[in-house]
């Protein structure tokens, strides 16, 4: 009998916590300023992968641009950019899932 009621508090219990499907993948692009060297694109890369959330940042010098994939739960685009601009590289979103 105990068993069962642990077996059922269980199935309870996994059914009230929240799943990883209310996490989403999201995308956004930015332009990014006054980069001037091609050393600029590592301050960028860890400024925006110092957010918490954010999954990969590919940073271009010549196009000035990065594309950011992040959990839409724990980041968003205004918290991506004003980490890179907090590092002397403001960054504006040009595209994106938000």
């Amino acid at each position: 009998m105990m068993t069962k009621k642990l077996s059922m508090s269980t199935i309870l219990l996994a059914a009230l916590l929240p799943f990883g499907a209310n996490a989403a993948e999201a995308v956004a692009t930015f332009d990014i300023d006054k980069m001037t060297c091609a050393g600029c694109r590592y301050i960028v890369k860890q400024s925006m992968n110092s957010v918490e959330g954010v999954q990969d940042v590919e940073v271009s010098y010549k196009q000035r641009r990065a594309i950011v994939t992040y959990d839409d739960t724990l980041a968003d685009p205004q918290a991506i950019a004003a980490a890179s601009a907090a590092n002397g590289y403001p960054a504006t979103m040009v595209q994106g899932d938000q």
